[in-house]
């Protein structure tokens, strides 16, 4: 019930939004648009342990490969999706204590360079330490990362989960520790000389006590730095076993000018701060970060689960957290998949044109045997697709164009599609504009992913004004030479 009036609520503040908004453009009203405002978790389909890092209004987002280390860039949290991915980093594949089960990644930016942190082994788990690789570049995407070496305490003992932070100007490393993988596993934390080297012996605290830090075994890990507005330390972790459903996150406060290696300055919460709801297809939560909205207003958080119980693959979800009167974090409880969440706020607001009035003007051919026609192409729904096929004059490459009229002239800043289910979808869709549906000017290509029923957008340079747009497939994604898309929508920025 709480979920559901919560869920009512934000659609009725959505309808408030939108009935304020003024009239975009000459020449168009506000009921002419769909107002996009919100998006829906799963943001990725995969993402166990994610991490994200941001500057300068892009966020790098990583998570668990196993093989190598990987990073994706968006300036829109939301659509994380449309992100392509960039290789990083690849170890030796075999004589290096460090070429296997590469877990838990964390870009980290310090003193101008960038760090990436992972915890990796030989193949054998019971080999698992922490390691760090060096960029000196400005932007992680680019230039070449070096291998630093082993990041460990004078125990050298197990571990994974590295965390680094900056707290009253000193760094420290906080990670998952045990007898060579066995549990119980527990939260160390030691002091940094610099963002390659412990310089001084570990502290424990952080042990499993409660039943919830117990189910499949007695777990902490994924330990991650959190300072609140007025300047206050936490530690968030990951209690009981990551394949069990009642994987949770529980908290670490450390009191007023207290001393982070002090392990009695540490208060644990004897409950969970965030955990598995059924009813939200939210299973094994945890192994979290935090990032700021675009405009710096929010604060959220990313974290993994599982759509069903039992185990299966984890995927990356966001969701707005809060803070309490006593300064700790809100984190609410998981929000449901595929329900609408409201975007970080600073992302872009897209003003979605209707399309009840909208036509197909042509086409190089549809599919009838199945009713996948041209007009599927705009009738508003994702599970409706156009193909070029088995039609009596089927087309193949170059040879396919479909052309939709909006009815009228209007401006537009943009493109969304949605590519079909399955095999047959487009690599690179040319898109040309006009306003006599015979004289043509192109916009370019536009390179689509194999998404569905994910939005790929296509931003145009600058706001053009016409009255009917042609598409024409120029490439797709697997060898078969009829493509299909599902849906082609129009917008301008709100």
């Amino acid at each position: 019930m709480k979920t559901n009036v919560v869920y009512l609520l934000g659609c009725l503040c959505l309808a408030l939004f939108a009935g304020c908004t003024k009239d975009p453009q000459p020449g168009t009203q506000a009921d002419d648009f769909i107002l996009e405002t919100t998006f829906t978790n799963p943001i990725v389909s995969f993402g166990a342990d994610p991490w994200v890092a941001q500057k300068n209004g892009r966020y790098y987002f990583t998570y668990t490969q196993g093989g190598k280390l990987v990073l994706y860039a968006t300036t829109a949290m939301s659509e994380l999706a449309l992100a392509p991915q960039y290789t990083a980093w690849t170890p030796d594949p075999e004589g290096v204590m460090y070429s296997k089960n590469i877990w838990a990644p964390e870009l980290h930016e310090i003193d101008n360079k960038w760090y990436i942190y992972f915890a990796a082994d030989n193949g054998s788990n019971a080999n698992h330490r922490m390691y760090v690789v060096e960029n000196t570049n400005a932007d992680p995407m680019q230039g070449t990362w070096v291998f630093k070496g082993k990041v460990s305490d004078s125990t050298d003992l197990w571990a994974i989960d590295g965390n680094v932070f900056k707290y009253n100007n000193q760094l420290y490393m906080v990670w998952s520790g045990s007898n060579a993988g066995a549990a119980p596993q527990q939260l160390f934390i030691a002091k940094m000389s610099n963002p390659w080297t412990i310089a001084g012996p570990r502290v424990m605290i952080s042990t499993p006590t409660y039943d919830w830090e117990k189910n499949g075994n007695a777990i902490n890990e994924g330990p991650e730095a959190l300072i609140n507005p007025n300047g206050q330390l936490f530690l968030t972790f990951s209690a009981s076993g990551y394949w069990v459903d009642t994987y949770c996150l529980g908290l670490l406060s450390l009191k007023a000018n207290g001393d982070p290696l002090n392990p009695a300055d540490w208060t644990k919460a004897d409950h969970p701060v965030f955990s598995m709801l059924a009813e939200s297809g939210a299973y094994g939560t945890g192994h979290n970060g935090f990032f700021k909205s675009p405009d710096g207003t929010e604060d959220w958080l990313i974290y993994h689960a599982r759509n069903a119980p039992g185990g299966g693959a984890r995927n990356a979800r966001i969701q707005k957290f809060t803070w309490n009167t006593d300064g700790t974090p809100n984190f609410g409880v998981p929000a449901k998949i595929g329900y609408p969440v409201i975007k970080p706020a600073g992302e872009p607001v897209r003003r979605i044109y209707r399309k009840d009035n909208w036509t197909i003007a042509g086409y190089s051919s549809e599919e009838l045997v199945n009713d996948r026609l041209a007009i599927r192409l705009i009738d508003n729904n994702e599970s409706t697709v156009w193909i070029t096929r088995y039609s009596t004059s089927p087309t193949n490459y170059p040879d396919h164009w479909i052309t939709v009229d909006m009815g009228r002239s209007v401006p537009v800043d943009g493109f969304i599609f949605v590519q079909k289910s399955g095999d047959r979808k487009i690599k690179e869709l040319q898109v040309l504009v006009g306003n006599d549906n015979q004289n043509w000017e192109s916009l370019g290509v536009d390179t689509l992913i194999d998404l569905s029923p994910n939005k790929q957008y296509f931003n145009l340079q600058a706001r053009k004004k016409f009255r009917f747009f042609k598409l024409i497939p120029v490439s797709g994604l697997d060898a078969q030479p009829q493509p299909g898309l599902a849906e082609v929508s129009a917008f301008i920025l709100h």
